[in-house]
């Protein structure tokens, strides 16, 4: 297992010092409820309202069928805006047992969240519950007018699988004022819900209409999940070595995912996704109580698409596709366009005058034998560039947007493809330069870093029938930097670290081994900019460590 180090010399004692595994199988008992180490939303103290959206909505009618909370959603009268934020809180229950499920909410036809579940942990446990919150404040464009929302966890029922989670849903407005002015967000949101893409029909398509005349910049927000044999498709192997081992039932098409988007059938770009693992993933024990990074709202991946902006303002209909080369399950896509537009002119018109971008990445796959099986090394690099101008109120715009990235895999497949050892990189950046008459008007980069390891033994006869143990270690870094086009300097950054290990044993039903072990640790800054650092430890699935920094909650 990789370990990662961390600088600090407080943060190595914390991270590296634990308790000792006992040697005797423990079977946990009542969980704490789920924690993240993130810090959640900042909120300005200006006046406020919330509205509801669900009051402990149960996510299955009384016979068991799937149930959505939904309605109309209207800016509160006494908070009208300008916000200097609005955030969605979520709090949801569970007990009894259940897989981990997918919820989203859906407002005006945007998806505003989407994420997962807590699994929880088995009948005759006390009820877990959990909190966590997401900034809609790019969504305000949305959110001024009366809006129809649809939400909630897509859950089923079985005599086996009886938890049903109960939503309390709200979004609170924070009006504007000379202390917390509202910022600069989007000045139009255009959502398209969320479409499958399987190995029978790779590419899905969404239709873009209505879209302003007079947009100067443009983004593309994405997130994908996997499900399936994409799941957890880092460990996914090649086809033939998932031939070699047929007992295993190991996932085929190889680790590296992308998916490739075009506008109108013009390539703008490779999507990627931080490597998700849900609350049941690998092994249920490794996230009770405390949860993968990005678990309950994953983390969505945003791309300067402004060199297509010409195209875009035609008021005609346009295709936006995304097409997975290489899917070997299923992945959901989600994706919403951000749009600025110019505020002194009611047309704007421009073209794309540089389109360098892949078809598909530079990549290498090598299998080689190892004592007890194989190990398949998968490496894979893109660099790609865009390039337009917009003819706007301010000039004649000029926008580079040059991305990278850099993956690499390495899995040892052995016992018989029931064990695998995985360590993989993935990192890259994003760097958009605008120019005015030969004079830089804006330079952005972002730059971001997965690295993930895990190991994973699997005896499994079925669901009722098994004994799984794995571990993984995996870290989210960011960082966001601005600056004239050769100098840089940072405007906020964050690294988010979690190891964790555990084990599940069931006969007929029953565990006779549950037990896991975690520790997690963030460092950065909040959404404000101020420093964070918060550390948490479980042992058990019963929180051992729960530390912050004085004065940066």
């Amino acid at each position: 297992m990789r370990i990662f180090t961390i600088v600090l010399s407080l943060v190595l004692a914390w991270v590296f010092t634990g308790a000792v595994a006992s040697a005797a199988p423990i079977v946990e008992g009542d969980t704490d409820n789920p924690v993240t180490a993130a810090p959640g939303v900042t909120r300005p103290d200006s006046p406020h309202c919330s509205v509801t959206l669900a009051d402990g909505f149960r996510s299955n009618a009384a016979d068991g069928s799937p149930q959505f909370y939904e309605g109309t959603l209207a800016p509160p009268k006494a908070c009208p805006g300008p916000w200097a934020k609005v955030v969605m809180d979520q709090t949801v229950t569970v007990s009894g047992r259940q897989y981990d499920r997918i919820g989203d909410l859906k407002i005006g036809g945007t998806e505003v969240w989407w994420g997962t579940t807590e699994e929880p942990s088995g009948e005759g446990r006390r009820a877990i519950t959990y909190h966590f919150d997401k900034d809609l404040t790019p969504y305000s464009a949305l959110l001024r007018t009366p809006q129809p929302f649809h939400g909630g966890i897509e859950n089923y029922n079985s005599p086996v699988y009886t938890g049903v989670y109960a939503q309390t849903v709200t979004l609170t407005y924070y009006q504007a004022d000379r202390k917390h002015p509202a910022p600069a967000t989007p000045d139009h949101v255009a959502g398209f819900g969320h479409a499958d893409a399987t190995p029978a029909a790779p590419t899905v398509h969404f239709s873009a209409q209505g879209l302003p005349r007079n947009i100067t910049r443009a983004y593309l927000e994405v997130t994908l999940e996997g499900h399936a044999c994409d799941e957890q498709w880092f460990d996914d192997v090649p086809d033939a070595v998932a031939a070699k081992y047929p007992a295993a039932g190991l996932c085929g098409k190889g680790p590296y995912r992308e998916a490739n988007f075009a506008i109108d059938g013009v390539a703008a770009g490779s999507a990627f996704t931080f490597p998700h693992i849900y609350s049941g993933g690998i092994v249920p024990q490794l996230w009770r109580p405390v949860v993968a990074i990005d678990t309950f709202s994953l983390h969505a991946e945003t791309y300067d698409v402004t060199p297509f902006a010409g195209r875009l303002v035609d008021g005609g209909t346009h295709d936006l596709s995304f097409s997975f080369p290489d899917i070997g399950g299923e992945f959901t896509v989600v994706p919403t366009l951000l749009l600025y537009t110019d505020k002194n002119a009611t047309r704007t018109s421009g073209a794309l005058t540089q389109h360098d971008v892949a078809a598909a990445p530079a990549r290498q796959e090598t299998v080689k034998d190892i004592s007890g099986g194989v190990n398949v090394a998968v490496t894979a690099k893109r660099h790609d560039v865009t390039a337009g101008y917009v003819d706007t109120s301010a000039g004649r715009v000029y926008t580079r947007v040059e991305r990278t990235r850099d993956y690499r895999n390495s899995d040892d497949v052995t016992g018989g493809g029931f064990t695998q050892h995985v360590v993989q990189a993935d990192a890259g950046q994003q760097t958009s330069v605008s120019t005015v008459d030969g004079r830089v008007r804006s330079a952005d980069r972002h730059t971001w870093s997965y690295p993930l390891t895990t190991d994973a033994t699997a005896n499994i006869t079925d669901d009722q029938n098994l004994r799984i143990s794995g571990s993984v270690d995996m870290t989210k870094i960011l960082a966001d930097l601005t600056g004239d086009g050769r100098t840089w300097r940072p405007v906020r950054a964050s690294r988010e670290w979690l190891a964790s290990s555990g084990v599940l044993a069931r006969t007929n039903g029953v565990n006779t081994e549950a037990d896991g072990r975690s520790k997690t640790l963030f460092t950065g800054t909040d959404d404000t900019g101020r420093p964070y650092f918060h550390y948490v430890a479980s042992e058990h699935g019963l929180i051992t460590e729960n530390r912050e920094l004085p004065g940066h909650r």
